[in-house]
């Protein structure tokens, strides 16, 4: 597969605006990434990236007196993921959770914050004889955690056919028969949920947050994380506007992870 990628320089670098961007950047389909001294280099299959939408993405990230700029490169037609697995990937969720990858994507390895502070939440977590829901499931680790931890069906929604491909794979991997895996937004959430999970960014939070609390059962959990420490006080609001009470917060380098409960 023929790949490109761009090298972004962050001004001035910071490690906060570099996980803000790449998280950004994960959801246009761009599937791995590489720190550098002034910023990060991000990977995409050529056939996927649209230069518009990159500029488009990087307006509308928003931090104070930080600014981006770019270059574009293409790399030698090879298997990058491939290589990024071999050489970068490090396998910590099969180590402490028995959680097997095949990771096509740096998100959802476990070697984010997000991702393996939530993974370490729902090992914690009972969900015999619950439908579950994981929203955004990316590599579908946190789909695998809840079937791991007791859950009788799990559904995972991604809107990246690519991250619906490696999901379904690594579903496989693991021997689970009861976790379902399907292309689609919020909008096509179907039915009721004892827990539902989103590791999502704060935007598509805010504005899908309504919809979870609808497919939410009375006394239903649910978990919220993608966003910063800093912006916990906005999404507390969010979740009392809907009807949902803060039972925890938790925290891991700045990232954070909420567990709510519907009223």
């Amino acid at each position: 597969m023929q790949y490109l990628y761009t090298d972004i320089t962050v001004s001035p670098y910071s490690e906060m605006a570099c996980d803000v961007l790449s998280a950004m950047l994960n959801d246009i389909g761009f599937d791995s990434f590489e720190m550098t001294d002034t910023g990060i280099k991000a990977y995409i299959p050529q056939n996927l990236f649209d230069e518009n939408l990159f500029e488009a993405t990087l307006a509308e990230i928003v931090l104070p007196d930080v600014s981006f700029s770019y270059t574009l490169h293409t790399l030698e037609n090879k298997d990058w993921n491939a290589e990024w697995e071999q050489n970068s990937f490090d396998p910590i969720l099969e180590r402490e959770f028995g959680i097997r990858l095949n990771p096509r994507m740096a998100f959802g390895s476990g070697s984010h914050a997000t991702t393996y502070q939530i993974t370490s939440l729902l090992f914690k977590q009972d969900f015999t004889l619950q439908r579950v829901l994981d929203m955004g499931t990316g590599t579908g680790v946190l789909a695998i955690a809840m079937a791991k931890r007791g859950a009788q069906e799990v559904v995972a929604i991604d809107i990246d056919p690519f991250s619906v491909e490696n999901a379904q794979e690594n579903v496989l991997l693991n021997h689970l028969n009861n976790v379902r895996v399907q292309l689609g937004d919020a909008s096509s959430i179907d039915g009721t949920f004892h827990t539902i999970v989103a590791n999502i960014h704060k935007n598509i939070l805010t504005a899908d947050m309504p919809t979870y609390v609808r497919h939410l059962a009375t006394q239903g959990t649910l978990f919220i994380s993608g966003f910063f420490t800093e912006d916990v006080p906005d999404m507390q609001r969010v979740a009392i506007a809907n009807g949902l009470s803060v039972l925890h917060t938790f925290a891991k380098d700045n990232w954070a992870v909420m567990q709510l409960i519907k009223n």
